[in-house]
């Protein structure tokens, strides 16, 4: 569990506050998505589809510091991407879906991650693809109504 709470929470965490201390108004709105996406997602799939180790009584409890940390991480920097229109919206979309997929990857292969019930990777890429989307649609809506620049 200390590695949870290390590489999911403490380490994306202290990264986004420095992005928040360079944009705070898209830091504190993206981590916000971020987090609610992380929930629904994997409140859904946990006990279903995969765990995520150490186990623990309560199946969700080892993925929280992800979901505090890690996945909000990856909403502020797709927003910091985005802003700064180093690719395209879509090359962005499917570049990021790509990457995490990978890295969840590599957290099944060392066993950190336990899929089951058919569970397989491309349909975590979806997943991603599926947050990666709403990301996309919610910045759009807070420069529609100038949240944002």
């Amino acid at each position: 569990m200390l590695t949870n709470v290390l590489l999911g929470f403490i380490l994306p965490f202290s990264i986004n506050i420095i992005i928040f201390l360079r944009k705070p108004r898209i830091t504190i709105l993206m981590y916000t998505l971020g987090v609610s996406i992380a929930f629904v997602a994997n409140d859904w799939g946990f006990n279903i589809f995969w765990k995520v180790n150490p186990e623990h009584d309560n199946p969700s409890l080892p993925a929280m510091p992800f979901n505090l940390g890690y996945f909000p991480l990856l909403t502020s920097t797709f927003a910091l991407i985005k802003e700064a229109q180093i690719v395209n919206n879509k090359v962005l979309i499917l570049l990021y879906s790509l990457i995490f997929t990978v890295l969840e990857y590599v957290a099944l292969y060392i066993g950190k991650v336990e899929y089951y019930n058919g569970w397989i990777i491309i349909y975590s890429f979806f997943i991603y693809l599926s947050g990666f989307i709403v990301c996309y649609g919610y910045i759009r809506l807070l420069k529609r109504y100038q949240i944002i620049e």
